[in-house]
C-alpha cells in the first residue's frame, strides 16, 4: 500500500500521522511518503503582486519532526517538500507516486475563514486519484 500523508507540522498533522501509524503499522508492504507544502507567500507591491523569499529550513524542521514521530516503527517515511497551492501540490504527488490513500489531518477552520482561505482536505477529497482519509 501506498499512503501519502498531507503534512504541516500542525497537532491535526501529527495525529494524522500517529493514526496512520497505528492503523498501518502491521502491513508489512507499506510505503509511506510525507509532503510538507509550503503555501507561495505573496505581498501586493507598487509593481502587482511579488513572491516573498522564505527561509527553508522551517521545511526541514517541519518534516524532521514528522520523521520523529516514526521512531518506534518500522516504517521508514519518505520525506518531501515542495512550494505552491497546498490542494493542488498534494494531488499532483498522489499522482506522480500513484498513491492508494491519501491521509489528511482536519483543522476545523470556519465558516469565513474557509470561505476566505479555501479548505486543502476539501480540494484534494474533490480532485485526488485515490481515497483520501481525513482524521479528527
Amino acid at each position: 500500500m501506498n499512503i501519502l500523508i498531507g503534512y504541516d507540522g500542525t497537532p491535526s498533522a501529527d495525529h494524522a500521522v500517529q493514526y496512520a501509524l497505528h492503523t498501518f503499522s502491521a502491513h508489512q508492504d507499506v510505503k509511506v511518503h510525507i509532503l510538507y507544502v509550503e503555501s507561495i507567500p505573496y505581498v501586493n507591491g507598487e509593481f502587482g503582486v511579488l513572491p516573498v523569499p522564505y527561509d527553508i529550513t522551517i521545511n526541514h524542521e517541519i518534516l524532521n519532526h514528522a520523521d520523529a514521530l516514526f521512531k518506534d516503527s518500522h516504517i521508514i517515511p519518505t520525506l518531501q517538500s515542495e512550494i505552491g497551492v497546498p490542494g493542488e501540490v498534494i494531488v499532483d504527488f498522489a499522482e506522480k507516486i500513484k498513491a492508494d490513500l491519501v491521509v489528511l489531518g482536519a483543522h476545523n477552520k470556519g465558516a469565513l475563514e474557509r470561505l476566505l482561505l479555501g479548505s486543502v482536505s476539501e480540494s484534494v477529497t474533490r480532485r485526488a486519484p485515490c481515497s483520501v482519509l481525513l482524521v479528527r
